[in-house]
């Protein structure tokens, strides 16, 4: 199972999104040419019209790779003057990054941070009302109750690629070492939808979103 949404569906959406700025299309470019994962363009309007709805101006994600996604969410966040934190562990990649975000004349307003996400993750202290895991996907797991902990009540957690080309939900693995990632990926998503302090969505769009939204506790009339 490789095509998740079908490619007529996936053709249609993309050719019902507003134009996107020359940029985008640069970086989708360099994306395809040196096989970097990006999000789907559908996924970073996605991406986009979550934070514009929320009206974020605090945000954190956690793998940049070339910024795409990135540049994505700034277009909602950064006119509110917000600001958006944002974790690569490659260094070519976010070297790409802040070359994207000087073009774009944003690298003032995102702190891009070079390092390994297991360790600075945990140094973070937040709150955040907005936070993209879009990390090694046997992460997740691992990284999920701080995300929590990290988010303000009402704050949106938004993990990508949970399907993993559709392994997760086949059961198919193309190789052996995402035998793992593809269990612990099945296990954030049993995690998030059972979870007492959020409430979570599973959309099939791109390779899988799980959108989670952090309950408020002292507004909540009954416990799940």
């Amino acid at each position: 199972m490789t095509n998740i949404v079908q490619p007529e569906v996936q053709r249609y959406i993309r050719g019902l999104l507003p134009p996107r700025d020359e940029i985008f299309y640069e970086m989708e470019q360099e994306a395809k040419e040196k096989i970097i994962p990006i999000v789907e363009p559908e996924v970073g309007h996605l991406l986009y019209w979550l934070a514009f709805t929320k009206k974020s101006t605090k945000v954190l994600e956690i793998g940049t790779a070339i910024g795409y996604s990135t540049l994505w969410i700034a277009r909602a966040v950064l006119p509110l003057g917000g600001e958006i934190t944002t974790l690569e562990i490659n260094a070519p990649r976010a070297e790409a990054a802040g070359r994207y975000f000087r073009k774009a004349g944003v690298a003032d307003k995102i702190k891009l941070v070079l390092g390994d996400a297991r360790e600075i993750l945990f140094e973070l202290t937040g709150p955040y009302d907005f936070i993209f895991l879009d990390a090694a996907k046997g992460k997740y797991v691992e990284f999920l109750d701080k995300c929590i902990d990290l988010l303000q009540p009402g704050g949106i957690l938004v993990a990508e690629d949970v399907f993993m080309r559709g392994m997760v939900i086949s059961g198919e693995i193309d190789k052996r070492r995402n035998k793992t990632a593809v269990a612990r990926l099945r296990s954030y998503l049993e995690e998030v939808m059972e979870h007492k302090s959020i409430e979570t969505i599973i959309v099939p769009v791109g390779d899988g979103i799980a959108i989670s939204t952090k309950k408020d506790i002292t507004n909540r009339c009954e416990n799940r």
